[in-house]
């Protein structure tokens, strides 16, 4: 019997890759680049000219916060903005029009006449730098989709995201000191004109399979939420947090950005649709990205602050300093995207490096006025670069990896926000932190002679200290969040086979020959010239299983039905079709999506494999409490049988929720709302089988007061509630009138253990709340 050949299926890229040819994309990868560090530049490079501005331009102390204010506000609240606006009218569009506007606000800024000039101009580059950052990411994204041209991809893009602020600070120090403050801005047109031109000439166009409207509430409420979160940090650094434009911008962006969550889960077209979220290791990714932003900035900003002061290096010199850096994070970032996480997964290098960066850290808390560079400053750098190149571009690919091709773009700019975000917090905590402790120094040190060098050199221990505390936290949440590289790689070979029997013919297909039995009359192979041609296949679910009773129908161009059957128990099908050319095959079973691929018929016997998947569920139910009122606001989590998140939402004012595009199965239910206790019920998702109501019982509170024999209140006392089974529930220390409480607690036996003084036991009984449950600890002396 001769073998049968395989069919050939004209299929497109998948909807919304980017169309570029395979000899161009290192070349767009270049662009791409280009584009990206004239926006990283940006943090940093006007930062060093900002007293030569301030010289020229006549402007106060107050003013030189607002020339980067102005930037990291615009460019901040508006990022996942300009994310959806890039899936909404093309990528390439996007990116183009970014460069455009981003080249013409730094070439106004760059020739300001006055303070408002230039910071109106700011304002602007934050603006088209919007657009533009998550245009270059999601670019990126789609261009390489090959597994490993997209690990050497990410790790390039990686390195020049990672390594953009030092070079800012280099540049920025050249500029400055040999030309002018100005072309720290004009340097930005200097970038964007080959930017733009290879923009235009290499990368491809994607066009959005569907441009859905765009959600004006939701946009309106996260930009607004994000500016009030940016701009209260921003406040924080300059005025204290007590201030009342601090905690009521933080308090109000808060408030906007939970109304914009809530009301993505019921937007027709939301701006940031919940799936992106959804992800276990996007979730890992994103966290990498937040809370190792908010690290590195203790290394940018207070070495830099070290350098100048107490080493007095010019702002050339200190640029310079951070290269090795710069070097070393290049280096790990191809050495990790390319061989390490390939090798052992997102889960052992991306806390390996953040644990890298945190000894770096604490190294370079042992920093000392007599210290010198090659011995005491280049070797936490080298470490700090190490470990930011080995996890940083790792959690820029993981952040957008599988990603449908219609939510690229604002799966980039949530990696953009989360990047914002993490430095504006950073930059606001480690400067008050700096300062108290600075002023804390002054205070307890006045007989030394050089209480101010030593107070500034303490103040930066104490930043290292918590930029240190940073990278060890995310060592602890990636170590947690990412998937064992068994998992993760199985779920994209899961993928790719998916994908490949969709658009592709089974390879492995062609060298078997497909049996015979059972096969009904006028289908046999090798048809006669001007006969019948057998078109023959097997259909499977995304598991690899055969489906049997699926209808299998043959369409002509026109539309006209050809052939029609119906898989058998092991799934195999078989029609013939009289007609010749390019024809239609539909594969369709009850509760699976219908599948379709285009035939080209030359005469000869083909055959064709379909993998139809599930169709998904929508499962919906209600959340209530212990006396039966609906609770609102209340978080649903729903993980499948691997404890993967699958979607998560929340309930409306009805107290309902609706979590669609599930598959069938069994899924485990966790849901938490505000004073009560969290519970997780079992869900059975299937097509008969679509609610689950769950109940929450309302959380106790313990709350008393410690005090003397005397009774004497007791501040700084410290009670730890330890559960039944020997669980530390919660520490507290006793404020100024000794008062302590314990929130969220099930209905139980406790034991309350009261130190400062003797340690003292008490059994307690919660049973809902339980106040006045006081404490007497006795003098040592007692």
């Amino acid at each position: 019997m001769e073998a049968i050949p395989v069919a050939t299926v004209q299929a497109g890229p998948p909807s919304g890759q980017t169309h570029a040819r395979a000899n161009h994309r290192w070349w767009a990868l270049a662009v791409i680049g280009l584009a990206q560090l004239m926006v990283v530049l940006d943090a940093t490079i006007v930062n060093i000219a900002l007293p030569s501005a301030q010289q020229d331009l006549g402007f106060d102390n107050n003013g030189r916060q607002w020339i980067v204010t102005a930037y990291s506000l615009a460019f901040g609240s508006l990022l996942l903005l300009g994310g959806r606006l890039a899936d909404l009218f093309g990528r390439k569009t996007t990116f183009i029009v970014g460069i455009v506007g981003f080249a013409a606000a730094s070439a106004i800024g760059g020739a300001a006449n006055g303070f408002t000039m230039l910071v109106v101009a700011r304002a602007v580059q934050g603006l088209f730098g919007a657009l533009l950052a998550p245009a270059a990411l999601s670019l990126l994204t789609t261009t390489f989709t090959e597994p490993k041209e997209r690990a050497r991809a990410f790790g390039i893009f990686g390195a020049i995201a990672g390594s953009g602020a030092a070079v800012g600070l280099v540049l920025g120090g050249l500029l400055t000191e040999y030309l002018d403050w100005r072309w720290t801005l004009y340097v930005n047109d200097a970038i964007a004109v080959p930017a733009l031109i290879g923009a235009i000439v290499l990368i491809g166009r994607s066009v959005p399979a569907e441009r859905p409207k765009l959600d004006i509430l939701g946009a309106a409420l996260v930009s607004g939420g994000l500016f009030g979160v940016v701009y209260g940090f921003a406040n924080a650094e300059t005025h204290d947090w007590g201030n009342w434009m601090t905690w009521g911008f933080l308090a109000a962006g808060g408030v906007l950005l939970v109304a914009f969550f809530l009301w993505q889960t019921r937007a027709e077209h939301p701006v940031l649709p919940l799936r992106v979220l959804a992800d276990r290791d996007r979730a890992a990714a994103l966290s990498t990205i937040l809370i190792s932003s908010a690290g590195m900035f203790g290394v940018f900003l207070f070495l830099t602050y070290y350098l100048q002061s107490t080493l007095g290096y010019s702002p050339v010199k200190n640029g310079v300093a951070f290269l090795p850096m710069v070097g070393a994070l290049m280096v790990l970032a191809q050495l990790s995207t390319n061989w390490l996480v390939p090798k052992v997964g997102p889960r052992i290098v991306v806390p390996a490096g953040m644990l890298l960066a945190a000894g770096g850290m604490v190294w370079l808390t042992r920093l000392g006025l007599d210290s010198s560079y090659a011995a005491h400053v280049l070797p936490p750098l080298l470490l700090l670069g190490a470990g930011l190149g080995m996890s940083m571009p790792a959690a820029m690919s993981y952040a957008t990896l599988g990603v449908q091709a219609s939510d690229q773009g604002v799966a980039s700019a949530a990696l953009n926000t989360t990047q914002q975000v993490g430095g504006s917090i950073s930059t606001a905590l480690l400067n008050t932190l700096a300062a108290t402790a600075a002023t804390n120094y002054a205070k307890d040190h006045l007989s030394d002679p050089l209480v101010k060098a030593n107070a500034a050199l303490h103040s930066y221990e104490v930043a290292y200290w918590w930029s240190a505390g940073f990278f060890a936290f995310a060592v602890i949440v990636t170590a947690l969040l990412f998937r064992a590289k068994r998992r993760v790689n199985a779920s994209a070979e899961d993928s790719e086979a998916q994908a490949s029997a969709t658009a592709a013919p089974d390879v492995a297909a062609a060298a078997r020959t497909f049996p015979t039995a059972g096969i009904p009359a006028g289908g046999a192979l090798g048809a006669e010239a001007g006969g019948a041609v057998a078109v023959r296949g097997q259909v499977r679910n995304g598991a690899g299983t055969p489906v049997p009773g699926a209808a299998i129908t043959l369409l002509d161009t026109a539309g006209r039905q050809l052939a029609r059957a119906t898989t058998r128990d092991d799934g195999t099908y078989a029609v013939d079709s009289p007609e010749r050319g390019s024809l239609v095959l539909i594969g369709s079973a009850p509760g699976h999506q219908p599948q379709v691929a285009t035939l080209a018929l030359n005469g000869t016997p083909v055959i064709h494999d379909l993998v139809i998947l599930p169709s998904t569920i929508a499962l919906a139910g209600t959340v209530r409490g212990s006396d039966g009122e609906v609770l609102s606001g209340a978080l649903v989590v729903a993980t499948d049988q691997h404890g993967d998140v699958a979607a998560s939402t929340t309930t409306g004012t009805d107290g309902g929720y609706r979590i669609s595009e599930l598959l069938p199965g069994d899924y485990t239910l966790s849901v938490s709302a505000l004073g009560h206790r969290p519970a997780a019920v079992p869900a059975v998702v299937s097509v008969e089988s679509t609610r689950c109501d769950v109940r929450l019982s309302t959380a106790a509170t313990l709350r008393g007061t410690v005090h003397t024999s005397d009774g004497r209140t007791l501040d700084d006392a410290q009670v730890t509630l330890v559960d039944a089974a020997g669980n530390v529930v919660g520490t507290h220390t006793t404020g100024v009138d000794g008062s302590y409480v314990f929130t969220d607690l099930s209905s139980q036996q406790y034991t309350l253990i009261a130190s400062g003084y003797p340690a003292v036991a008490t059994q307690v009984t919660v049973n809902g709340s339980q106040d006045g449950v006081d404490i007497l600890l006795g003098h040592k002396e007692a």
